[in-house]
């Protein structure tokens, strides 16, 4: 045993840094692949490897906004980032852009010329930016083009229609997969195209529940605090005072912790107990009712 069993070796080291350090580290982010991510993650790393053939899978993963999905999103690209072989060839990677508030055609095209570092001229054509597009992506080996924020397509207007059809054609003339992630609101984006609509397989991203699944997340995301003492955040003491507080999304609940960690340091504390909890001033989950009224 050693005399921080609760912490992984990494974050027990950071004990010995200064508070101020120490609260840095404690808003870190950190990966904690919980059962429904690492699900997902194999399922984006399958659509990576599958061959190419006419029509390629899609995927569009969605769920409410804090809820991960951007998290899992940007694991998946890490995992397969923009590399050269030793011939100097590019080896084969994940792209990502965010969509765009307001999209249009062109907005999109740069964005994708962006995520692969091709200047550009932003005020050229649209099919001009395709172009260059459709060749940047050839050459970098691009095996996947990945969406973020695909719910701002609702907010392209008469503009929709022509995004889709530039996404589907990403994926029928090059041959690779669109992973797609968003809220509810991108469904309503793929309603408009049945046809598209059907090219994409849904991953849902649930609300979470206080249940074994969310303990389990506690407890590891405990051994990322630099807290000297064992919290117990799993246990039935703290976990439904957390969940009350944090609410049914992960960022919300990553949040909380990440806050309580700093508050405990800041107050001369080594554990995120009941006290911590109760007396950082954290704002409830459902509670702007509440602040609206106020203000």
């Amino acid at each position: 045993m050693t005399s921080h069993a609760h912490l992984i070796p990494e974050v027990a080291q950071a004990l010995e840094l200064p508070t101020q350090e120490r609260i840095e580290f404690c808003q870190t982010d950190r990966w904690v692949g919980y059962t429904r991510a690492q699900q997902i993650l194999n399922q984006l790393d399958d659509v990576f490897a599958y061959p190419k053939s006419l029509r390629m899978p899609n995927i569009l993963l969605v769920g409410r906004s804090d809820n991960g999905k951007s998290s899992i999103v940007q694991h998946f690209v890490h995992r397969h980032p923009m590399v050269m072989r030793e011939d100097g060839s590019p080896g084969p990677c994940v792209a990502w852009v965010a969509m765009p508030a307001s999209p249009t055609e062109s907005s999109f095209w740069s964005e994708v010329l962006w995520s692969l570092h091709i200047r550009h001229g932003e005020r050229d054509s649209p099919e001009k930016k395709r172009r260059q597009a459709f060749d940047a992506m050839e050459y970098a080996s691009v095996r996947v083009l990945a969406i973020d924020e695909f719910n701002h397509l609702t907010n392209a207007g008469k503009d929709a229609a022509k995004l889709l059809a530039a996404i589907k054609n990403v994926s029928s003339s090059l041959r690779i997969p669109i992973i797609a992630s968003g809220t509810q609101a991108a469904i309503n984006a793929l309603n408009s195209d049945p046809q598209m609509k059907s090219r994409f397989e849904p991953a849902v991203l649930d609300r979470w529940k206080l249940d074994r699944e969310y303990l389990r997340f506690l407890a590891s995301y405990e051994t990322f605090l630099p807290l000297a003492e064992p919290s117990g955040l799993a246990t039935r003491e703290l976990a439904p005072t957390i969940y009350g507080m944090a609410g049914d999304t992960i960022g919300g609940t990553v949040k909380l912790l990440k806050n309580a960690a700093s508050h405990a340091l800041r107050t001369g504390r080594e554990r995120i107990d009941a006290d911590v909890l109760n007396s950082m001033g954290h704002l409830r989950s459902g509670e702007w009712d509440e602040v609206a009224k106020r203000a």
